[in-house]
């Protein structure tokens, strides 16, 4: 029985670049906050960020360890910073899109993932704002109504590739880590803490042969079948049940 389904995002079913992405991400977030060294801007943002993956304070969302951090060395008032992040994801966030698409296969392993009717998870390391993923989620030709928890700063206590944020996930959802599914491309952020949490992986491998640790591996399209695979087993299953009844 799989209780519920995790795809990570970029690299899994979002084809983009994430490092021309960062750094056009990085300089525009600096212009838009009238920030008048990129550089400097870049590496601040990139501590704060780095605290928020250290933080182990379960008391503490993402975004409350990221922004301890931030205001520390940000002049402006707080509030007035806060209404020029909200407007930059709104307005100007969308802009960075460039080349980032979907993949072939993205929305048919989606459509594969749905028909075990079970919930599907949007689990991105939650290091960005919640609009900016659904901006990110869009550029993948999916939308947020496809997943019943988009992992982002604001709700969640733990980013990847601590397997505490994969335990988090399968508390919200009530669910047993052993009876769920990680599906990634990345061995260190998406597999190994996955499988430390207890979750079966599924290493999104374009390659069709690269080493990994997961129970199971391929390309997109692969997954598919083996998500075909498995919802077969259930219907079967489904099926010898009722005949017993």
């Amino acid at each position: 029985m799989i209780e519920a389904i995790l795809f990570d995002l970029d690299g899994t079913l979002l084809d983009v670049d994430m490092d021309d992405f960062l750094d056009r991400y990085l300089l525009k977030l600096s212009t838009h906050l009238n920030y008048a060294d990129p550089e400097r801007f870049a590496k601040n943002i990139w501590a704060s960020t780095g605290a928020m993956v250290k933080n182990t304070d379960p008391a503490l969302t993402n975004e409350d360890a990221f922004l301890q951090h931030f205001f520390k060395w940000i002049e402006q008032p707080q509030n007035e910073v806060m209404q020029l992040i909200t407007d930059f994801y709104q307005h100007v966030f969308p802009s960075l899109q460039a080349d980032a698409g979907p993949f072939p296969h993205t929305q048919t392993a989606v459509n594969a993932a749905r028909k075990l009717q079970c919930p599907l998870v949007l689990a991105t390391n939650p290091i960005f704002p919640l609009a900016a993923i659904k901006h990110r989620l869009t550029w993948a030709g999916l939308a947020a109504e496809d997943f019943a928890l988009i992992t982002a700063y604001e709700n969640m206590h733990f980013t990847k590739p601590n397997p505490q944020y994969y335990r988090e996930i399968a508390c919200k959802l009530n669910v047993n880590p052993h009876n769920c599914i990680m599906v990634g491309n990345d061995i260190m952020f998406d597999i190994q803490p996955a499988k430390e949490a207890g979750f079966k992986t599924y290493f999104v491998d374009e390659t069709a042969g690269g080493f990994n640790q997961a129970e199971s591996s391929g390309r997109l399209q692969d997954l598919v079948i083996y998500l075909d695979s498995i919802n077969l087993s259930r219907v079967e299953e489904d099926g010898h049940a009722s005949q017993q009844k």
